[in-house]
């Protein structure tokens, strides 16, 4: 597949890693479809198998010290219509540790992240 595709992305349809992380995602899908007009099934999925041509395409966009790259590049590939496709991957529950998910802190990057999305979406429009 990586002959046929620029990117191919990862997508996790049976999360194993609790509701409120499912939230998130939700909402950060729903926010891309708004503010960008994607749809795609998974923005954050960890694995990502992407050429190098594609990726120095887009990855001058985004500053260095952004949180969410690639939720960026997932949005830029499907805004542009790069030829990518999404492909599901198995996601197993957590093996250690705790769950760092605290609502505070992801409202916080929530609130920035929309900021920063806007400041994406004008770069589109004059790309």
């Amino acid at each position: 597949m990586r002959h046929d595709y620029d990117a191919i992305l990862g997508m996790r349809p049976h999360r194993k890693d609790g509701a409120a992380r499912k939230f998130v995602e939700w909402v950060l899908c729903l926010i891309l479809r708004v503010m960008f007009g994607v749809k795609v099934p998974d923005a954050n999925c960890p694995f990502r198998l992407m050429k190098a041509s594609l990726l120095a395409k887009y990855l001058p966009r985004i500053p260095g010290n952004y949180n969410i790259p690639n939720v960026m590049l997932t949005a830029y590939f499907a805004r542009f219509h790069e030829r990518i496709t999404f492909r599901e991957i198995t996601f197993r529950p957590r093996q250690a540790g705790t769950n760092s998910i605290n609502f505070r802190k992801i409202f916080k990057i929530g609130i920035q992240a929309v900021r920063d999305f806007l400041r994406f979406r004008r770069d589109m429009k004059n790309a």
